[in-house]
């Protein structure tokens, strides 16, 4: 099969940005099948325009191609420019919303990779993707990466430690947390407004207490602009406690900064959010909060250096369709959006002891790498 060209239909909608970054699993994939060729990620218009630097910075694609249009089926025209971008293979990403291997054929594209999950285009894959016997009762994300190395004719089976790349760094940057005692802690005790997903504020204010008390740790709360405020909150509740804590805010910095402190981090405490997937590709251990979201085992066996923490109530793992947000309801009739910190919280989290979490915190700073701040300053 020549593969000079493949092409990876992504997604038309604009998905969070731990959801485009693990994208990556799949393009090395790809690239170790096929280590010559082009990758074109070809996205949605509104993808694009909100993400198109985080993805053309920090993926393995080489280059995008953008599907003009609200999502929903491509116009003829966009074929058209498919066709003559002459791709060998398409490899139809098993998220893929609006985009199928049925388009992928009326490009002419010979040979299409995809996940049969009975949607429209399943009948024109020509090489599907067969996922193993799922380990947690619904397929992980360990068992999507054997199934396309499969799909993709590799002759070994992909090993869980080798499933995640480090995450692509185009522009190198100085590490703004450089500064800060050891161990560092990165926490973000925030996320999507829509998803109603986090750990309580004053629990993470309790949490940073006792780190500052026990291991002199200092803190850098990361969230986005809008965050600001909240973590303010959480810095001004840290220093009542423990008034010579050293806490840092970085609200609305922009990804590269937010990579750069999630490097140079001995670790990142925070709630099921996209920093949790930055860190990890980054090779930073984590310690992850997990409420009513149904994906802490989605990802459990190929992060290294991972630690999930959740009370496991069976309604914390009810599924549904993004788009179908409205329509969940748990045993506990918890509210849906975030409101503020001062909650209400999911009980699935608000009944997630401090002492819980903090037991998880101190097994991993027991293992802490060298980071080159510490060894300078080391006489």
């Amino acid at each position: 099969m020549s593969t000079a060209r493949i092409a990876v239909f992504a997604d038309l909608r604009a998905p969070g940005l731990g959801d485009l970054l693990q994208r990556n699993i799949g393009l090395a994939l790809i690239r170790r099948a096929h280590p010559a060729a082009v990758l074109t990620l070809v996205v949605g218009e509104d993808l694009a325009s909100r993400h198109g630097r985080t993805l053309t910075d920090h993926t393995l694609a080489d280059n995008l191609l953008t599907c003009p249009g609200e999502p929903g089926e491509p116009d003829d025209a966009f074929l058209r420019t498919l066709a003559g971008r002459g791709f060998a293979l398409c490899v139809v990403d098993p998220d893929s919303a609006g985009l199928h291997a049925g388009h992928a054929r009326a490009a002419g594209i010979p040979h299409r990779i995809g996940l049969p999950q009975g949607r429209p285009g399943d009948e024109h894959i020509t090489h599907p993707i067969r996922l193993p016997r799922p380990l947690w009762g619904a397929p992980d994300l360990y068992e999507y990466a054997v199934g396309l190395a499969g799909a993709l004719g590799l002759p070994d089976r992909p090993r869980p430690e080798d499933v995640l790349p480090e995450l692509p760094r185009r522009h190198g940057t100085v590490a703004p947390t450089a500064d800060l005692p050891r161990p560092l802690v990165a926490v973000h005790p925030g996320g999507a407004p829509h998803w109603n997903r986090r750990w309580p504020h004053e629990h993470y204010a309790r949490l940073c207490t006792l780190l500052a008390a026990e291991h002199s740790a200092s803190f850098c709360l990361l969230g986005d602009a809008a965050e600001r405020p909240e973590l303010g909150l959480l810095r001004d509740a840290v220093l009542a406690r423990h008034p010579r804590a050293v806490v840092r805010v970085e609200a609305g910095a922009g990804l590269e900064r937010a990579v750069s402190i999630l490097a140079d981090a001995d670790l990142l405490v925070g709630n099921d959010s996209a920093p949790a997937h930055i860190a990890a590709a980054v090779r930073t251990p984590t310690v992850v909060l997990y409420g009513p979201t149904g994906t802490e085992y989605l990802w459990a066996r190929i992060y290294p250096h991972h630690t999930g923490v959740s009370l496991r109530w069976p309604c914390a793992r009810l599924h549904h369709a993004p788009d179908r947000l409205a329509d969940r309801r748990c045993a506990h009739d918890c509210v849906l959006p975030y409101r503020g910190p001062a909650g209400p919280y999911p009980r699935c989290l608000a009944e997630l002891p401090v002492e819980r979490v903090r037991s998880a915190v101190r097994d991993r700073l027991r293992t802490v790498r060298p980071h080159p701040a510490t060894i300078r300053s080391t006489p």
